[in-house]
């Protein structure tokens, strides 16, 4: 397996996240510019910017119906249509910066997570909030959704991952084995795995129950974002040495260690036809990867 360098788009701050449109042919980038642009995947054209965030963006992710999600460090979420590239909806409520979310598939809730030490979970038909879970010690700094909308899982600097309950607004669970800070999670397609990354370098896979699944695998650096291939073969993950790394999540070893950028690689997406792979950086670039397989 190797990656192979299709594009490299730019933004005027740190890029913290990106994500493909459900048909592949678009990119969305969110920076700390307090914009997020769009792309053409075919040729890297620049084809519009979304403005109304008053700090960075931090988190953007496509959903059904021509929409897009962005979660800033101004402690909102927007919703934005896209044919008017103008935002149709604000959510608010985080007491702090607020440093991550996710989508379930459908695009009906939303999750988000910040220095207030709370998740917050949002009913993106209303921009009510379904739900404010507490629990966490200290800055939430990753957060997951099920397709269903109905689990959440979240991680921070208190070195754990708790699992919730939406609709109980409960805690189900919480998971030890990160030495130091969650960074990132993410669960598989088919929500049966959760995946986490920390501080300590370790990529770690458990049941959607929480139980541990295969050992910890280490890099060199701290790890800092993780995405599922959309067939839930792979993983990618992205760190503070700059190097993109690709894992088989069925044996949980390291497929290929590619040096990407010139510092932290805060974000790593799939296109939805697992054939492309996005990466965001502090250095203030995007790089689009042609992922080719040896099968």
């Amino acid at each position: 397996m190797k990656l192979t360098r299709a594009l490299t788009l730019t933004h005027g701050n740190s890029v913290y996240g990106a994500a493909f449109s459900p048909d592949g042919l678009q990119l969305a980038t969110a920076s700390l510019d307090n914009t997020v642009k769009l792309w053409t995947v075919a040729d890297g054209q620049h084809v519009g910017t979304l403005k109304g965030h008053g700090d960075g963006v931090a988190f953007v992710a496509y959903l059904p119906n021509q929409r897009l999600l962005t979660a800033s460090l101004d402690r909102s979420l927007k919703l934005w249509n896209l044919e008017t590239l103008t935002a149709e909806a604000t959510f608010s409520g985080h007491q702090n910066y607020l440093t991550c979310a996710s989508a379930n598939r459908g695009g009906t809730r939303a999750v988000s997570g910040g220095f207030d030490n709370t998740v917050r979970v949002w009913d993106l038909t209303s921009t009510a909030a379904l739900a404010v879970l507490s629990g966490h010690e200290a800055t939430v700094q990753g957060v997951a959704i099920t397709s269903d909308g109905k689990r959440v899982a979240s991680g921070g600097d208190d070195q754990t991952i708790r699992l919730w309950d939406v609709d109980a607004r409960m805690p189900r669970k919480s998971l030890a084995g990160h030495a130091r800070t969650v960074e990132g999670l993410a669960y598989s397609p088919d929500d049966r795995r959760l995946a986490s990354v920390g501080a300590d370098g370790s990529l770690r896979l458990w049941t959607a129950d929480g139980e541990p699944q295969g050992g910890s695998q280490t890099s060199s650096g701290r790890l800092k974002s993780v995405a599922w291939s959309p067939d839930g073969r792979w993983l990618a993950t992205g760190g503070t040495d700059g190097v993109v790394r690709l894992w088989d999540a069925a044996a949980g070893r390291e497929l290929l260690a590619e040096p990407a950028h010139r510092n932290t690689v805060f974000g790593v997406a799939f296109r939805p036809d697992g054939r492309m792979l996005a990466t965001a950086g502090f250095d203030r670039t995007i790089y689009v990867w042609n992922v080719v397989s040896n099968e």
